[in-house]
């Protein structure tokens, strides 16, 4: 649950903004309500330029089984920055998000934002929204993926 949780702080992640939500046909949805969140990395964390990402999450946290499973649904969009060039872009990172509290797997289910970055010593850094279905072990590994990398941030800004 801690990765979930840190999931939700960022806004969307999987392997927790140490891995963490849009497709190119979907908008940005607007967030009403929703609580503020920031994050940053320096040039070689994520991409080859230092990032800056901000957005708003509403997305909220429930019971999805009497099992102690968790389900997260709701708005969240994110912008991410290259604070280098000062282009930038916008994402729906709206999931919905799931968490097996038997296994403790994080899944990934519609807009995502997944990264891996250089702290995590775990091969090469990315930034990505993906689309479809992607499992997460309590480690923030990937178990299973049946989905598709919508938008290569790194590549997007860079």
């Amino acid at each position: 649950m801690n990765g979930f949780r840190r999931w939700m702080a960022v806004g969307s992640a999987g392997v927790a903004l140490s891995c963490v939500g849009a497709t190119g046909a979907q908008a940005v949805p607007a967030v009403p309500g929703g609580q503020p969140f920031e994050f940053s990395a320096p040039a070689g964390e994520f991409c080859d330029f230092a990032l800056a990402g901000a957005g708003k999450n509403a997305a909220l946290v429930r019971p999805a089984s009497p099992g102690g499973d968790l389900i997260a649904t709701g708005p969240v969009a994110l912008t991410v920055t290259n604070l280098e060039t000062h282009a930038s872009r916008s994402y729906n990172i709206s999931g919905p998000t799931f968490v097996d509290a038997a296994t403790g797997r994080l899944t990934l289910t519609g807009n995502a934002l997944v990264g891996q970055p250089a702290s995590n010593n775990a091969g090469s850094t990315f930034l990505v929204v993906t689309a479809g279905r992607w499992v997460f072990t309590p480690q923030n590994t990937v178990y299973s993926s049946s989905g598709t990398v919508a938008h290569d941030i790194c590549a997007e800004l860079g």
